[in-house]
């Protein structure tokens, strides 16, 4: 925790400062309580103003909520994007593809995990309007999905790849429902249904997922060693 003298006196933050410390603040309340249950006098108290001063940066609640989505929108889903975006399409590349998002997730390492605020929040727009889901996804097909197709389609010419009626979008979109399906069992202090090592999970999964994409079992003996992410960056 930073001290006073490390810490800019919040009198005199500008305005633009104070409106993002409010934004920052109020992240944890939304994702506790849900837009519905939160307060405004609950906001206030997070943001540690009045809530007359809460309203003269925000004038309604839900303007405030919007641009609290629209902050947390704007954080890396996962962290090893660009990384692997720099990699040259090949059925390696395509394996640690899978392997870093299902590894991500069951060590704890995405950011839906910081904090848990992310998480809470895109469950809540899951089981509501889905607003903020949206939002948090937009740059997945347009990065991590075009990546990940140029990956099969060099899989396919190798023959990696068996024979699938599912399109790319369809088969990236469907690895990232699974890795958001297992955020949901591992986030709990004690995990829900998986008995197993967290790497014994890792390797089941990315198997399991690399085989339901169409790779073949001998690509998947070549380049998958229980964790290729790590043998392939290093």
């Amino acid at each position: 925790m930073q001290s006073g003298a490390q810490m800019k006196d919040s009198s005199r933050l500008s305005s633009d400062e104070r409106r993002q410390a409010i934004i920052e603040a109020v992240k944890d309340i939304f994702a506790e309580k849900g837009f519905d249950r939160t307060t405004s006098r609950d906001l206030a108290k997070a943001a540690r103003v009045s809530e007359a001063l809460l309203y003269k940066y925000f004038p309604t609640k839900l303007s405030l909520y919007q641009a609290m989505l629209r902050a947390c929108a704007e954080t890396p889903i996962w962290s090893e994007t660009d990384y692997i975006q720099a990699l040259p399409p090949s059925t390696a590349t395509l394996i640690v593809m899978v392997d870093s998002l299902i590894s991500q997730v069951i060590e704890r390492r995405s950011v839906y995990f910081d904090g848990a605020v992310l998480g809470r929040l895109a469950i809540r727009s899951l089981l509501d309007d889905g607003n903020f889901g949206r939002t948090v996804l937009r740059p997945f097909p347009n990065d991590w999905v075009a990546t990940f197709e140029k990956c099969l389609k060099y899989a396919a010419a190798s023959g990696d790849l068996r024979e699938s009626p599912t399109s790319p979008q369809l088969a990236a979109w469907l690895l990232h429902h699974i890795a958001m399906g297992l955020m949901l069992h591992v986030a709990p202090t004690s995990p829900v249904g998986y008995n197993v090592p967290k790497q014994i999970l890792i390797e089941t999964v990315v198997r399991f997922a690399l085989r339901g994409i169409g790779v073949k079992e001998e690509p998947i003996q070549r380049h998958y060693h229980s964790r290729s992410t790590c043998e392939l960056v290093k």
